[in-house]
């Protein structure tokens, strides 16, 4: 979106100009200019994509089956082996290269070389794209002149995706008040209808799942750090890995708190200095994909993510891992001592109809026990490393990364 202030106010914007309601004796207008870029390769109209499954249904569940039969192979014991599934192939069956031109299991035997985003990696960044748009712009040597970016969104019942974000600003801000470093990205929601929004698109994030299609077969979350930010120990990579822990915590918090589900590769985003933040807020409190409570772990802890931890999948100690458990520890602590307010903004909510309330009083109830009001501190430090042992390596977790994997083509 394009847009150039003035000084002064308007009582009319008009994109032709124009003179306003007063004969033009108020200011001058504000002129907006909106236009659609395809950075997500979308296929033109009349051309329809498979459905994207988000529930394991019978279907599905009998499509991956015949699926599993026909490969040979069995699911992955962890999220990271995808070197047993099957890579993208052509129509030669030959392997598919990457944008860049380069195989993707031949690369410095799988490990991704450094590369720029602009050049056969991520795509532009949003500096360059705003330099580039303003330069092309007629307005863009106005004062004040500015480029956001928003997704339209239809179909889902947006106030939820408005209501998660409210709670996350609150979340945030209570982390703020309390000192604590933990990371949360509320990103801008205006909900234009029941069923429609305008979303803030964030910027410089690809999700987990796009970094891993770009990047050479079989590359973890490890490695891909690595070849960014350098080697474990540089100044570089510590950064990004603080950045790392303190946006896991904080989304681990957010997550178990408000039930938040779906939460495969393809909804997690990293942005350029290591932040994880999550989108898609559809299914939350009481509802999950297919009405199955497949994630059943508290929150999403991949070995991938106790990797760059420098940790692993059972769980072993390191500076890193140790300063996420506190991190939790802390985090939650600091909601349970907000606990009515945030209730009391959920039940401000709960005759709204969205899908999250369809359980009724039992969604404000479990939100009430998942604070765990009537333990001490104490206990509620060893229900909170309780569910971070849990969450290791969940066996949920991993399956519904692989029916992602299998039937959405989600790395």
């Amino acid at each position: 979106m394009d847009a150039r202030g003035g000084g002064g106010r308007s009582s009319r914007s008009s994109s032709q100009g124009g003179e306003s309601d007063d004969g033009g004796k108020s200011g001058e207008h504000v002129r907006v200019t909106v236009f659609v870029e395809n950075p997500l390769g979308r296929k033109p109209p009349g051309v329809k994509s498979p459905p994207h499954q988000r529930t394991p249904s019978d279907v599905g569940l009998m499509e991956m089956a015949d699926f599993v039969h026909k490969q040979s192979w069995a699911p992955p014991a962890d999220a990271r082996d995808v070197t047993a599934l099957p890579s993208p192939t052509g129509a030669d069956g030959e392997t598919t290269p990457t944008k860049g031109g380069t195989p993707r299991d031949s690369v410095n035997g799988g490990v991704p070389s450094p590369w720029k985003r602009s050049a056969g990696g991520l795509g532009e960044n949003w500096v360059d794209k705003v330099e580039r748009v303003r330069t092309n712009s007629p307005y863009g040597n106005f004062p004040g002149w500015s480029l956001k970016p928003v997704i339209i969104k239809a179909g889902d019942n947006c106030r939820q995706e408005l209501l998660a974000i409210q709670l996350a600003r609150v979340f945030q801000r209570i982390y703020s008040d309390a000192g604590l470093p933990l990371w949360l990205r509320p990103f801008e929601v205006i909900a234009t209808s029941t069923t429609s929004a305008f979303i803030e698109a964030v910027t410089d994030a690809p999700s987990i799942h796009a970094i891993k299609s770009r990047a050479p077969r079989g590359t973890s979350l490890r490695q891909h750090f690595e070849a960014k930010f350098g080697g474990g120990g540089t100044a570089g990579f510590r950064v990004a890995q603080r950045n790392f822990v303190e946006s896991l915590a904080g989304y681990s918090i957010l997550t178990y708190v408000l039930q938040v589900k779906d939460r495969h590769n393809g909804n997690i985003l990293l942005s350029d200095d290591g932040h994880l933040i999550h989108i898609d807020f559809n299914f939350m409190l009481s509802t999950s994909p297919g009405g199955i409570n497949f994630e059943s772990s508290p929150f999403k802890l991949t070995r991938e993510y106790l990797e760059v931890m420098d940790s692993d999948d059972a769980g072993i100690a390191s500076e890193a891992f140790n300063y996420y458990k506190v991190l939790c520890i802390q985090g939650y602590l600091a909601l349970r001592r907000h606990a009515e307010r945030i209730l009391l903004l959920v039940e401000m909510m709960s005759a709204s109809g969205t899908p999250c309330f369809k359980a009724g009083p039992k969604v404000l109830n479990n939100l009430r026990k998942r604070f765990n009001l009537g333990k001490t501190e104490e206990q509620c430090v060893e229900i909170m490393l309780s569910m971070i042992s849990d969450s290791i390596d969940a066996w949920c977790t991993r399956q519904y990364d692989f029916y992602q994997r299998v039937l959405n083509g989600i790395l």
